[in-house]
C-alpha cells in the first residue's frame, strides 16, 4: 500500500511538470520571490541539487521528506550575503520523536538595512528611513513509512511589509525520498502550492480633491486596489548515488530537475566528496534548461567539517555561488548542532 502511495505521488508529480511547465514569458508576474532563495551551505554549494539526499533541518527547505532521515536532532543556522547588500538569515530546528515522526520549525528573514523614503513631493527624500520585512515561517513533520521511504509536509506563512503596507498567505511543501539501496536515493517535491499575495494599508492610499466640489471642501481619501499574485511554485524530481572508496572516502554525485510556474525550467548538479564524514569538498553548478544565455547563476563551490563530541555533532559549512551578472558572489555560513 505505501509502494503504491509512493507510485501515486511520483505520477501526481509528473502531471504537475507537464501541466506547469516553466513559462519564461511569466518572469517577474509573481510574488514572495523570498521563497526561491536557498538556504544552508551545503545545498548551495552542490547547486541546489540535493533534494533526494538532504536530511536533516536543512531539509525543511529543499524537501521535508528528508527530516527524518537525520537520526537526531538539530538546530541550524545559515547565513547568506546575497545581493545589494541584502542578507538572508535561516533558523531552523528539528525535534526527531522517534516512531511518531520528526517535526521542525524554521524562520527565513531577509535584512535589507535602511532605505531612504522618497514621495512624488520629495524625490530627494523625505528624511525618513524605512526597512522592509520579509519573513517566511514553516512548521514541519515527516515520517519513515517504511525502512526505504519517508514522506513529509511543510506549511508556511509568508509574509512581506513595506512601511505600512503589507501581504501575506500561505502555503504547502510536500516531499518524498526513496532509498534503493545504501547508495541510490531518488526525491520528489512539490513547493509553495498555496494562495496568492495581495498588498494592502495605508501607504496605497492617496488624497485628493473630489471632483465637483468647491475648492473650500474637504478632500477626500482614495486606496488604490492591488492586484493579487501568484507565489512561485515548484515541482522538482531529484536523484543521488554515492560510491565508497577505500573506505574512509566517499563520492556523491546529485541532481535536480525543477519545473517552475514563472520562469524557465531548471537544472541543478552537484559532487560531494567526503573523508571519513568529518571533511566535506563541495561543488555544484544551476542553469536555466531553456536558455542558458538567461542563467543568473554559475557554478557553486563549498567545503565543510562535522565532528562528534560525545552525544552532540557540530558541523560548520561554507559555500560561495557566482553570479553571471552585476553582483558581488553570495556567501553563505552554517552552523549546525546535532543533539
Amino acid at each position: 500500500m505505501k509502494k503504491k502511495l509512493f507510485i501515486m505521488f511520483i505520477l501526481l508529480g509528473l502531471t504537475g511538470t507537464f501541466l506547469y511547465a516553466g513559462n519564461e514569458d511569466r518572469i517577474g508576474t509573481t510574488s514572495g520571490i523570498q521563497l526561491l532563495i536557498p538556504v544552508g551551505a551545503r545545498s548551495v554549494a552542490l547547486g541546489g541539487g540535493s533534494i533526494s539526499s538532504i536530511n536533516g533541518a536543512e531539509a525543511m527547505h529543499y524537501n521535508p521528506a528528508g527530516m527524518s532521515m537525520y537520526p537526531k536532532s538539530e538546530i541550524l543556522f545559515s547565513n547568506m550575503g546575497y545581493i545589494a547588500g541584502i542578507d538572508v538569515n535561516y533558523l531552523a530546528g528539528t525535534f526527531n520523536g522517534g516512531n511518531i515522526g520528526t517535526f521542525g520549525l524554521s524562520f527565513k528573514s531577509l535584512s535589507f538595512g535602511e532605505i531612504e523614503e522618497t514621495t512624488e513631493e520629495f524625490p530627494d527624500g523625505t528624511g525618513n528611513n524605512y526597512s522592509p520585512s520579509f519573513i517566511v515561517a514553516g512548521l514541519s513533520y515527516s515520517r519513515l513509512l517504511t525502512d526505504r521511504i519517508s514522506a513529509g509536509v511543510t506549511g508556511k506563512y509568508i509574509f512581506e511589509g513595506i512601511m505600512q503596507t503589507s501581504a501575506s498567505t500561505f502555503a504547502l511543501d510536500f516531499g518524498v525520498q526513496y532509498s534503493f539501496n545504501k547508495n541510490l536515493y531518488l526525491g520528489v517535491t512539490m513547493m509553495n502550492v498555496g494562495g496568492k499575495l495581495k498588498y494592502s494599508g495605508r501607504n496605497l492610499e492617496r488624497q485628493f480633491q473630489i471632483p465637483g466640489s468647491t475648492s473650500d471642501a474637504d478632500q477626500g481619501y482614495f486606496e488604490g486596489v492591488a492586484l493579487a499574485s501568484d507565489i512561485p511554485s515548484i515541482f522538482s524530481f531529484g536523484i543521488s548515488y554515492s560510491i565508497n572508496i577505500a573506505e574512509q572516502n566517499s563520492l556523491e554525485l546529485s541532481g535536480n530537475f525543477s519545473n517552475l510556474n514563472d520562469a524557465s525550467d531548471a537544472v541543478y548538479g552537484g559532487l560531494e566528496y567526503s573523508f571519513r564524514d568529518l571533511f566535506f569538498l563541495r561543488g555544484g553548478y544551476t542553469m536555466n534548461a531553456q536558455n542558458q544565455d538567461n542563467n543568473i547563476f554559475g557554478y557553486s563551490l563549498g567545503a565543510g567539517i562535522q565532528y562528534p563530541l560525545g552525544n552532540f555533532n557540530i558541523g560548520i559549512d561554507y559555500a560561495y555561488r557566482q553570479l553571471t551578472d552585476y553582483f558581488d558572489p553570495n556567501n553563505i555560513f552554517t552552523v549546525k548542532f546535532g543533539l
